[in-house]
């Protein structure tokens, strides 16, 4: 009994100490938040939030949250900064930089739809910053600047398909990410009510690789491309 209570006083005493750790680290109490408030802002919009419910989420206090964002306002142009980063930051690392440029976009929509997948709460708070009328994210500098390489990357994708005659028509990487970004975000956003109203599988893994099948023969067809000698199944 003796040793089980030391055990237990130990255990105690190292969980007390990591969130006094937590606590006196300024990137990890600014991380939570941040963390909170995207699940906050994502379920009940910008006007349902209180910073008393984000304070509640992540534990810490509403004099802290103010102390690090000075307004709720503040801490939501934040939040789409930090989700907005988080795809773009990602998105980096996909090669579109393959010999074959069919590829590339084959690598970029598999991400692209993968990513929007796996982070409905993205989703969610991109939604409703929509019904904002994108009030908020314009007093952001950052958002405009963090999607200017992939765009850059896509017209160097581009350029070398139409130099190697795989690519016949004339596309803008506005309208190839613009058209990317739409399918794979319905699949997410409309789940809901496009299962419901045509009992369609939306999430299973034969229907999930069907789809990028899906997007990518869209854009390959937009772009008018030589298909010979490529696979566009995803396996």
């Amino acid at each position: 009994m003796a040793e089980s209570g030391a055990k237990s006083a130990k255990s105690q005493a190292t969980q007390k100490y990591q969130r006094q750790q937590r606590t006196n680290d300024p990137d990890q109490t600014r991380a939570d938040i941040l963390e909170a408030a995207e699940d906050q802002f994502a379920r009940r919009g910008y006007a349902g939030t209180t910073i008393d419910s984000i304070a509640q989420k992540t534990r810490r206090s509403k004099r802290m949250i103010y102390y690090y964002f000075n307004s709720k306002a503040k801490l939501y142009v934040a939040v789409l900064e930090n989700a907005y980063a988080r795809i773009r930051v990602a998105e980096a690392k996909v090669n579109l930089g393959e010999d074959d440029p069919r590829q590339s976009l084959k690598n970029l929509v598999d991400f692209c739809f993968d990513f929007h997948f796996d982070h409905p709460t993205y989703v969610k708070l991109i939604v409703s910053e929509n019904l904002n009328e994108a009030k908020y994210l314009t007093a952001s500098s950052l958002v405009g600047e963090l999607h200017r390489p992939i765009l850059q990357r896509i017209d160097q994708c581009l350029r070398l398909g139409y130099q190697k005659e795989l690519f016949h028509q004339v596309v803008t990487p506005m309208e190839i990410h613009m058209t990317l970004s739409g399918l794979c975000f319905f699949n997410v956003s409309n789940r809901a009510t496009f299962s419901a109203i045509f009992d369609a599988d939306m999430t299973s893994a034969a229907a999930r690789r069907a789809r990028k099948q899906q997007i990518l023969l869209t854009i390959l067809g937009r772009l008018n491309t030589t298909m010979d000698g490529f696979v566009s199944d995803f396996s």
